[in-house]
């Protein structure tokens, strides 16, 4: 039960939970998985684009997970699903089509 005799408690706690996720670059939703190798990714980021990520470690995404990371890059980043867990992925390339997406992670 949230005590509201501390407001600075209560106004940093919402702090931290507004800012959590907005810290990274981009929101994406996993199109498809174990792409060419398990782990493997498609991503669409909110803003059009696919983006090919090749799992190393950590959490497998799976189709209709709610993805956030840096994903207009090129190399290992962090990439964290909605429910906190997370894990490192290369970002093989981000691309304006999904089929090219796919041929990336595939070659």
């Amino acid at each position: 039960m949230l005590n509201f005799k501390h407001p600075r408690i209560l106004f940093t706690t919402g702090f931290i939970l507004f800012f959590s996720f907005s810290a990274y670059a981009d929101k994406g939703q996993v199109v498809e998985q174990d792409v060419c190798g398990s782990g493997n990714a498609v991503i669409e980021t909110t803003d059009g684009w696919y983006i090919a990520a090749e799992h190393q470690s950590g959490v497998y995404l799976n189709e209709g997970d709610i993805v956030f990371g840096n994903f207009k890059t090129y190399g290992f980043e962090v990439i964290t699903r909605d429910d906190g867990s997370d894990g490192q992925f290369y970002i093989e390339d981000y691309e304006v089509g999904f089929e090219a997406a796919l041929e990336e992670l595939c070659e």
